[in-house]
């Protein structure tokens, strides 16, 4: 994905070998991508890499730069700050750009108020473009991780937006929705970018095929009579997109042949292109 812009400071490189090459601003990153199980097509410009990661060494990750500064992620006006963390996670998931240019460009040009929220919502990208697109707008940010909170809360000050643009939540997704429902609350917009397995504390654990569908139900009942926008991804290869079309279009009321779907592809300029999930949308005209 080549959109190293005044928009946005990200670009896809290659990927190979169960590794994927990106650069944020001016650092490279090798990453691992299980799903790239084939040749690099650039391996001379793995070489520059400023920061690499291997779940086997020790430190995971290293570098011709340690402890150099790393960039913050840019996207339009928003600033979200990047982590080497122990996973190989840095803080985002550049995919999504596809997903938040549309609900920028949508939310941009509806002037409705809007009660939107995000589950597994990480360190909050979907939430800060929403608080920073919409005319009107209540933002609920929700994941069970209080790290990757506290973490988009620092996004939500880098990016200069007001401590109300976004409501914070650490909880359950399923327990805070059937809360929700209890209160009489709705929203008029969803936004769901579930693993495809996640634990919790006192043991409980996420399946996407076993839970999904559950959640679904919950969001259903949870949504306006009159909703704007749905938004579900999802990276379980076990799921199609006809399979999130149909479960999104059962949340709204609407037919399949409604729903948007789409790859969330990370294409490249000159290297390999890497697949990385896909996701079912809907707007209201």
């Amino acid at each position: 994905m080549n959109i190293l812009n005044k928009a946005c400071n990200y670009e896809f490189l290659d990927c190979g070998s169960t590794r994927r090459l990106e650069r944020i601003g001016d650092k490279i990153f090798i990453r691992q991508a299980p799903q790239a199980d084939f040749k690099p097509l650039f391996p001379e410009l793995w070489k520059t890499a400023h920061f690499s990661y291997d779940k086997d060494a020790s430190p995971v990750w290293s570098g011709s730069s340690e402890g150099a500064p790393i960039p913050d992620f840019q996207y339009r006006t928003l600033k979200m700050e990047m982590r080497l963390s122990e996973n190989g996670q840095i803080g985002i998931y550049p995919e999504q750009k596809d997903n938040w240019d549309w609900l920028y460009d949508h939310l941009s040009a509806d002037r409705s108020p809007q009660r939107i929220f995000n589950g597994f919502a990480y360190t909050g990208a979907s939430s800060l473009v929403c608080a920073s697109a919409a005319a009107q707008a209540e933002v609920c940010h929700l994941d069970a991780s209080k790290s990757a909170v506290n973490w988009a809360r620092v996004n939500r000050e880098k990016s200069g937006l007001p401590e109300d643009a976004v409501r914070f939540i650490v909880d359950d997704i399923s327990v805070f929705l059937e809360r929700e429902k209890r209160r009489g609350n709705s929203y008029s917009g969803m936004i769901l970018d579930p693993p495809a397995f996640g634990r919790a504390k006192g043991g409980k654990t996420w399946i996407l095929k076993r839970d999904l569908p559950k959640l679904m139900n919950l969001c259903k009942d949870v949504l306006d009579d009159d909703p704007r926008f749905f938004l579900l991804s999802c990276h379980d290869p076990e799921f199609s997109k006809q399979d999130l079309a149909g479960l999104t279009a059962s949340v709204l009321g609407v037919g399949e042949s409604d729903i948007e779907t789409l790859d969330l592809t990370l294409p490249s300029e000159k290297g390999n292109p890497m697949p990385n999930g896909i996701a079912a949308r809907w707007y209201k005209c």
